[in-house]
Order: structure tokens, then sequence, then C-alpha cells
């Protein structure tokens, strides 16, 4: 299956008002992106498997300033879908989205937006349209935590199994498929800059 483009970025600036900003592609540092074994927030430290997505923390204006986006910056879905799951994650929760897709083997299309906080009512079952917010980006300092603000987005085919999708499944290479999500979150914009 041919996954479908995204108006993401363009969605995410409109959602947050920075239309006007000059946006003009996202920063990112070594270790942001999939696949990378290095912890861009632990100064390159090893991670424990490859980077299953991809965190996106601040952008590059037309002027060249960077940009970082917020606590309480919001996030729309790339695609229509439905909830899967909100589970805890280090930074605050995040929100797994089936959508219609299956892959030869029979997986589902999931894409997953990490270190949010979901948008009120955000649960199992509730449909979303492509687009629509899903929650904020979360407060480090409201948990503590020394990694700064940044959203991760993971796209991955996930096999049909009882038990709750969490990021363990996402590690399972029994179940999950990861696919680089950079093309669907940059389909119609720049591509990234490298710090």
């Amino acid at each position: 299956m041919v996954l479908p483009g995204s108006a993401f970025t363009e969605r995410l600036l409109r959602l947050n008002g920075l239309e006007a900003a000059g946006f003009d592609s996202w920063e990112l540092q070594p270790g942001m992106a999939f696949g990378e074994h290095a912890a861009w927030w632990r100064d390159g430290v090893p991670r424990d498997a490859p980077h299953e997505g991809l965190d996106l923390r601040s952008y590059i204006t037309s002027g060249g300033c960077s940009v970082p986006l917020e606590p309480g910056a919001l996030v729309p879905v790339l695609w229509a879908g439905t909830v899967a799951a909100v589970v805890p994650d280090f930074l605050g929760r995040s929100v797994f989205v089936a959508h219609d897709g299956r892959d030869e083997a029979g997986r589902r299309l999931h894409s997953v937006y990490g270190h949010l906080d979901p948008r009120p009512g955000l649960e199992p079952g509730c449909g979303l349209r492509e687009g629509e917010e899903v929650g904020a980006i979360a407060d480090p300092a409201a948990r503590n935590s020394f990694v700064p603000s940044h959203l991760h987005v993971t796209v991955a085919w996930i096999a049909d199994a009882p038990g709750m999708l969490d990021w363990r499944v996402l590690h399972d290479p029994a179940r999950a498929v990861l696919i680089d999500p950079l093309p669907f979150v940059c389909a119609t914009m720049p591509p990234p800059q490298r710090a």
C-alpha cells in the first residue's frame, strides 16, 4: 500500500498561529531522526535501540532563526483514524491512532504522537478527522524532567493482537514494522535542516 501524503506541518503551524512566523524547515539535531542511535538530549549517548520515530523540537525561520516548539503547542493527527490507545510516557502521554490502511501482511497503519497532554475527552474509540488536534506538547518541568519539550512522531504497521498498545509493541519486530515518519511530516514542506 502506498501511504498518502500529509499537510501535518502546515496544520501544526495553523493550529498554533505560526503561519506568519516565516517557517522554513524543521531543525533536526543528531539523534532526532528515525533510526538514529544517539540520544540528542543526552549529548549523543547511545540509545538502547534505534530511534523509532522523529523528534520535533524546533524549526528554522526564513530569516535563519531557530524557534522552539513550546509546551502547549497543539498537535494535529497525520491522517483520519480512531484513537487506539492513550498511554503514559516519560514526558506526558502517547496517543496511538489506528488508520484504515493495511499492508500486505494484514498489519494496520498506526501513527503515534508522544510526549503530549491529550486534548480533553480523547480516549480509545474516539474518531479523528485528518489534521484534527490530538493534544498539546507536554511541559517536562511539570514532570521534573531534564529532557526538553518536543513532539515525538512514529508511523508503523502493527499486527492485530490481544492486549494494550504501548511502547513495547513498537519495539517488538513480530508486531510492528516501523516507517520513517519524516516524508509524511514534511510531505509538502522543504526537507529539515541538520543542526
